[in-house]
């Protein structure tokens, strides 16, 4: 057994266990699976909602939506990447679903710590930035012919699909209309 794991360790064992049984996961299960003695978690994070926490972050973290976006390829029609991206957002959007149903909600405001309070909302926006990021390059072969900025539409289009609603399957506009009425509007042609 190591006697010292990292964050990352712990946060890669806890992960499938927090999904699985939500905040009902013990300790003792996260250090078997890390193995590793149930105190060397207690040294690595201060607390079981710590730990947790640790774990809903890593697992929101949008580096793989960032790559599946970056890897559409510009060379289909927009139409296309933007279905691409919309299949990849949405795939994203179900992770926050599926933890919503499993993990604690955040720690509350703490009038004693205001840093920490807006370190993870500062860091969570930088990283839904990133995707913003990749979702304009997919605009940029059209830029001349576009009514706004790649960047601008990136933001309009990432809210559009991660705002769909979350109620269930039978409720999500379809990508093949979803991703036309973006382009095109609410108004058939005439």
């Amino acid at each position: 057994m190591t006697k010292h794991p990292t964050h990352a360790q712990i946060v890669a064992a806890a992960l499938p266990l927090v999904v699985r049984h939500g905040t009902s996961v013990t300790v003792s299960m996260i250090a078997r699976a890390a193995g590793v003695p149930a105190a060397a978690v207690f040294n690595a994070f201060p607390d079981k909602a710590a730990l947790l926490e640790a774990c809903a972050t890593e697992f929101l973290r949008p580096g793989d939506a960032v790559a599946a976006v970056a890897a559409i390829s510009l060379n289909q029609p927009l139409e296309a990447r933007l279905a691409s991206a919309a299949v990849v957002l949405r795939s994203y959007r179900a992770r926050w679903s599926l933890l919503a149903d499993t993990a604690p909600p955040r720690r509350p405001w703490r009038p004693d710590n205001p840093r920490g309070n807006t370190d993870w909302h500062a860091r969570h926006e930088g990283e839904l930035a990133s995707l913003r990021d990749a979702l304009a390059a997919l605009f940029e072969p059209e830029r001349d012919l576009l009514r706004m900025p790649p960047e601008r539409l990136a933001k309009v289009f990432q809210s559009m699909v991660l705002t769909d609603p979350l109620s269930g399957p039978a409720d999500l506009l379809p990508t093949e209309d979803l991703v036309p009425l973006f382009l095109w509007g609410a108004l058939a042609p005439p």
